[in-house]
This record gives C-alpha cells, structure tokens and sequence, in this order.
C-alpha cells in the first residue's frame, strides 16, 4: 500500500477505513479516484493469489456474482488483482442489518415481514437462476437501506422498505466441489440457526436449503424467535433434523394459519417437500389471508427508497463505517474470518429412517447422562418435550464434528476415543505428511452445552494468555502464545484460537466453534515457538471454516 503521508492506498483506492477483517483478508471503505464514488473493497490475503486454484475459482466465481443485476443483491462494480493481491470492489449500503431492526424493535408486522421476504427471495431466485447457492441466509445478512428523511426504521411499514440480500462470501455454485468460496471475509460458514437439515450431510446441498433459511428467517420476523431455540449445538443441530418446529402462530397469537402454513412448508426436513423456489414461498405468504398493515409490492417491483443517480436505477448508497484502526494497517497480514462449510464427506453416512425419529430423544439421554439440563426437548415449543428410550446416539454428534473438520483431515485415518466429561463425540487423528502441508496430529471433540467454550476459557486462564487482535499476532514475535477473539461480520463472537507451547516444548493450537460446540488441539511434538507460525498458517487455509 502506498500514498500521501497519512493516507494508505491500494492501486486506484484511498482506503477511508475497515469495515470488517477475517482470515481472507480485510473488508474495507474505501474511495475510488476512477470513478469518484465510496465502495466496499474486499482485499484478499496475499497467500490466496499465490494458489493458482483458487485464483480460478475466484474469477469464475468473480464473473457469475458480478452478473447478478437483481435489484435486491449487492453489484459487484469490479474485481482482479492489484500488488500480488486478489480484491473485489462493491456497493457501500447506510443503514441496518435486520438482525439490528429486530434486537432493536422486536417482531415485525406480518405484511412488512412478508414484503422483506419477497424482496429476499427475488435475490435468491437470481442466484439460483445463475447457478448460486447463498449458503448463508440470516437477519444480518438482510441490510435495509436507511430511510431517505433519516428517519428511523422501526418506524417503517410494508411498502417503505429496500432490502439488499449481502454477503455471497461463502456462495457456491451448485454442484461446485471442496474449496474455499470466493469473498469469504467477516462471515460464518452458513449459521447452524438458519442451517438446512441436509446441510449437515455430505449431499451439497442445492436451492432449496436457502428456502430453508429463508422460511426461518420469515419464522423470526414475525414471532421474534429463531424456529429451533435449544441450549447447545447438539440439540440444536437435532432439532433441525429431526424436530417439528412450532407454528408461528403458537408464538405470537393473532397470525393467520394460512402464514403457519406457508412457513412450515419452507421448513420441511425433506427439500422435496418444501417450495422449490423462494419466489414460491414470497408468493404464498403474500397471499395469506389477513397479512395487512400495508400494501406489498407486486412481484418483481423495486419499493421504497428513491433512487439518486446510479447504475441500473438503483440506490447510490453508502456503508455507515465500523471503528478502525489507523489507515496504514488496512491492509496486510489480518485476522481469520468466516467463509464456508467445511466438506461434506461421503465417508459420513445418513442415519436410516428408523434411527431418525429416535435421534433427539437419544441424545437428551445422553445429555441427561453427562449432567446437562434437558428443558423442554429440543425445539424449544409446545409439546416438545422428549419422549422415553435410551440408545447411543453417535449420528447426530459425528455429523456436528464433521462439519467444522479441516480439509485434509479424513476420518477413516482417525480413532474415536473414549469421550470425557461433557464430551459427546471424539475424534484423534495422526499427523498428515508436512512435506505435503498435511495436516498436523489433532483431537477433535463435539461437546454438550457450552463444555468447549468453557474448557478453553479456563486454558486461557490457567495459562495466563494474553488477547491478540488477529491470528497473525498469534504465534509470531517476542511473546508468540496467547489467544484471539473470531468474529463473524456482525462482529459477534464465533470462537476462539489459542497459540501457546507446553511443558514439553509442544506447538499447540486450540481453537473452538460456538455454534458448532467444537474443541480442536492440533500440535506438532518438540516444535516450540518456531512451530507455531507453521500451525497458524495451516489453520488460517485449511481449519478456519470461515476461509
């Protein structure tokens, strides 16, 4: 980066903050002198351009988001390469995540709910036209453009909203294979709240597990609840395999049973029986008796925000800037963040139909067993509670673990250890060839409740740690050990990464995945301080789920 004293640029950008960091690089404000005009610019972290895989997958994938003209997604203006470093250029947006709105103002009117929605499912019918899978569906990935009188937008009704569908980060195509999603930076690998029963399979999922997101997050606006709210990821991640959730209207009297319907459909556990497109499911909540409170926009309308001078009639707009630290560190070495689900794999076999509908009860058992509260079963609702019985239930656990797994960790060459404590499942895998960047020796382990976060913490604790502001701080200079706080694009917590050596001069890394209740140590035996820069490097591309 070069540029006036004071000022850091990159190619024809003067970089004007951060809006975001994570393990592909950073996502910054920056100005254009080309054209004259604040963009949202994604630099990539130099190690990215020197893989000449990714690099192809990063302009295909590059060229199909940037044809996606819909009103609804967020324009690509241009991408490439500039100093060795693979960058993206898009559209700035001021004014709230829907995730803010409803922390802020609650549950939504229905009609309003309902034209969010369709504004929504027009981006993800574009996409899935052109052969995308978002991934990522959720209310902070719903950016509402701000109100042209300033006003606040709790105060808004149905009709006066323009929503953009953000972060394609971690898009894939459909029948797209392992490897990293091209913008990946700042977000999760696809949130297990909003995830789709088969996204925790080894089938890649296609359109219809983003109807699936969509119908949760219909389910949300309207009752102010995500559909599944058990205490810990196992639970949570049964519960969307295997549990009813409760109808909307359960929740919050007065919705029409016509909108239970419609959300219901959308979050049926078998794609097939779902709508098949989220245009579809917009359509049918659009069409429920007694969603009012305003007037929706016909099919295929742009709403609200008038529209300044701008390309294709959309909204010339701006990103309210996140604090940042001092301009000349923009760019460079940065912290580890979000990109896509791990792979599926095949080795990893669906449960039969027979052992489905006995998963969740199993699994409280096991909960019960090791001393977790079991509530009110799973789902959360009426009538959840769990049945009786008792048998081993290592499906849903295995399959929890397999998700945030690193890419070149097979399970096959693993063992399943004997769990401990609050620990539902347990891999320990040997070292993989380190002329071949393999992967270092590791135990993984899917714990029940909040065991992983809190077995972490208490390491941190006893070891004396000291906080890191990124990856690229742990595990290098004078004082290499300590620890990093990962965060996803809303800048909320999703785990953390530990660097420290032990008593025996091993290389460790530890690090935890909150939504998934993860605890992985990977090490390399005699390695010290010297290993560590090696361990972060492999973590950074090959375990972070959000690269």
């Amino acid at each position: 980066m070069s540029g006036p004293p004071g000022e850091a640029c990159f190619g024809p950008y003067r970089i004007l903050g951060v809006l975001g960091q994570g393990g592909m690089g950073q996502v910054l404000r920056a100005h254009d002198g080309d054209h004259e005009r604040d963009v949202a610019l994604k630099v990539l972290h130099p190690h990215w351009a020197q893989d000449e895989g990714y690099r192809d997958r990063f302009r295909r994938e590059a060229r199909i988001a940037a044809r996606l003209t819909e009103p609804h997604v967020i324009p690509i203006h241009r991408y490439g390469e500039i100093d060795g470093q693979l960058f993206l250029d898009m559209r700035l947006v001021d004014g709230e995540g829907l995730d803010s709105l409803l922390r802020r103002a609650g549950p939504l009117d229905p009609a309003r709910a309902v034209d969010l929605v369709g504004q929504v499912a027009r981006a993800l019918d574009a996409a899935h036209a052109d052969g995308l899978v978002h991934r990522d569906v959720k209310p902070s990935n719903v950016l509402l453009v701000a109100r042209a009188d300033r006003r606040d937008l709790a105060g808004s009704v149905a009709g006066e909203d323009f929503a953009y569908l953000a972060d394609f980060g971690i898009a894939r195509g459909a029948g797209d294979g392992p490897g990293p999603a091209l913008t990946a930076a700042g977000t999760a690998v696809g949130s297990t709240e909003y995830m789709a029963p088969e996204r925790f399979g080894p089938t890649p999922p296609d359109a219809r597990a983003d109807v699936y997101s969509l119908a949760c997050l219909l389910f949300e606006l309207v009752t102010g609840r995500r559909p599944f709210v058990p205490p810990d990821p196992a639970r949570l991640m049964a519960a969307h395999l295997h549990e009813q959730p409760p109808s909307p209207s359960s929740l919050r009297p007065g919705l029409p049973p016509a909108l239970d319907d419609v959300v219901l459909r959308g979050l049926a556990k078998d794609p097939a029986d779902r709508w098949q497109r989220a245009g579809d499911l917009a359509a049918a909540a659009r069409s429920a008796p007694a969603v009012t409170g305003g007037a929706p926009p016909a099919a295929g309308a742009v709403t609200a925000v008038a529209p300044a001078a701008g390309a294709g009639g959309r909204p010339v707009t701006r990103q309210v800037p996140v604090p940042a630290p001092p301009p000349a560190t923009l760019v460079g070495p940065v912290a580890g963040t979000p990109a896509p689900v791990r792979r599926r794999r095949g080795w990893l076999p669906w449960l039969v139909a027979a052992a489905a509908a006995l998963v969740a009860v199993v699994l409280a058992g096991a909960l019960v067993a090791t001393g977790q509260r079991t509530g009110a079963g799973v789902g959360g609702g009426a009538g959840d509670d769990a049945a009786d019985g008792a048998v081993d239930p290592p499906g849903v656990a295995e399959r929890l673990l397999a998700v945030g797994l690193p890419e070149e960790v097979d399970p096959d060459d693993c063992t399943a250890g004997a769990p401990t404590g609050t620990e539902l499942h347990r891999l320990e895998c040997p070292a993989g060839d380190r002329d071949d960047r393999g992967a270092p020796a590791a135990t993984y382990a899917v714990y029940a409740g909040d065991g992983a976060a809190t077995g972490l913490a208490g390491f941190i604790e006893s070891e004396g740690l000291s906080r890191r502001n990124s990856e690229y701080e742990c595990g290098y200079g004078e004082d290499p050990e300590g620890w990093v706080q990962l965060t996803g694009s809303d800048e909320d917590p999703v785990g953390r990464l530990v660097c420290a050596v032990d008593a025996e001069g091993d290389a460790q890394l530890r690090w935890t995945w909150d939504d998934l209740g993860t605890l992985a140590v990977a090490e390399v035996r005699g390695g010290g301080e010297d290993a560590l820069p090696e361990l972060v490097s492999w973590w950074d591309r090959a375990a972070d789920r959000r690269t």
